[in-house]
């Protein structure tokens, strides 16, 4: 067995067996893990698949459910969204002391801040925006209801919520003082716009959490790590995506590995593909600062809670520890946002 490959605990094994149709032998070799939920590469001589287990230390029920995951990709099944297909979902205690979650695995590489080894020379941070915003449309045009996730997060009233509900998770591991927080929060309240028609939100969406094979053109394969998914305002979803998107500016920038392929020459502007979402969607974009500014004003407080846990000697990772100035950089993003809208 190879570094980093291990062999599943008998419980495990048994049920992964149980549900494949194969006794193994298994490998499972991790792939990440840290503050999100663990994913690793489970092998077996008969083929490939994908195995998801929380964190030891978790930042959070919601932050790391993947019952809400398994839910939602059993939803999407046989749909025109790209997303593994789901095999099999285990509560803590059933056969671990954590959930276990295990999925079809897909090709393709997620995007962060250079092209993956052996993909052409010519490849095209153009095609790879207009793929995301095509997954993302894909997503965003299925009917909730008709796909069985009527009473799966609350629509009515979704925008009004956020900023309360962000508020709360920020104080709840508060650590330091962040005046920006308070001061977005107002802004948010003073410029929330009228909600669209609800949709099936990832939550967490960027290059990051695609799955993109070269093409040409490249394409999405599949979107991953679903455990933030709710129903709700999908514009949610492209601001985080388009906040994320390209920079003129010249200081550090918060989590700036995230999707820095889109600062390349070449790259589309996000009006450009705000527009382009709206031909697929039909869905007006004229808010989008709003979406972007209250996407940040999310994430800083869910990872805040991450940064709270390393003050307090539960998690020990880079991630967590490079929060203690990317959470303020990500609030003053959000303000440069907010200000040039």
């Amino acid at each position: 067995m190879n570094a980093g490959q291990a062999a599943p605990e008998p419980a495990l094994r048994n049920w992964l067996a149980a549900h494949l149709g194969t006794d193994g032998p298994f490998e499972l070799q991790p792939i990440s893990g840290g503050n999100s939920n663990e994913t690793a590469l489970l092998r077996a001589p008969s083929g490939r698949w994908i195995l998801r287990r929380p964190p030891a230390a978790a930042i959070s029920a919601t932050a790391n459910d993947l019952g809400r995951e398994f839910r939602v990709l059993t939803a999407l099944a046989g749909r025109a969204v790209p997303a593994p297909r789901a095999i099999a979902f285990a509560p803590a205690g059933e056969v671990s002391d954590r959930s276990c979650l295990l999925m079809e695995y897909s090709e393709g590489h997620p995007l962060t801040d250079r092209w993956p080894d052996g993909w052409p020379s010519g490849a095209s941070i153009r095609q790879v925006g207009r793929a995301a915003v095509e997954a993302l449309a894909a997503l965003h045009q299925v009917d909730f209801e008709a796909a069985g996730l009527a009473g799966f997060g609350r629509p009515a009233g979704y925008l009004e919520r956020q900023v309360a509900r962000w508020r709360g998770q920020y104080e709840q591991h508060r650590v330091r003082d962040l005046p920006l927080f308070d001061s977005l929060g107002d802004w948010l309240e003073a410029n929330r716009p009228a909600e669209g028609p609800p949709g099936i939100l990832h939550g967490d969406f960027h290059l990051d959490n695609c799955l993109i094979t070269a093409g040409p053109p490249a394409r999405v394969s599949a979107i991953i790590d679903w455990e933030l998914a709710t129903v709700g305002d999908p514009l949610v979803d492209l601001g985080l995506l388009l906040g994320f998107w390209g920079t003129d500016r010249a200081q550090p920038l918060a989590m700036e590995r995230v999707q820095a392929l889109s600062r390349l020459p070449g790259a589309p502007e996000r009006r450009a593909l705000a527009d382009y979402y709206t031909s697929l969607t039909g869905r007006s974009t004229a808010a989008l600062t709003f979406y972007m500014v209250l996407a940040f004003f999310k994430l800083a407080a869910i990872v805040e809670g991450a940064y709270a846990r390393y003050l307090g000697h539960d998690v020990d990772s880079p991630y967590a520890r490079a929060l203690g100035a990317d959470v303020p950089r990500l609030l003053r993003d959000a303000e440069h946002l907010a200000e040039a809208g």
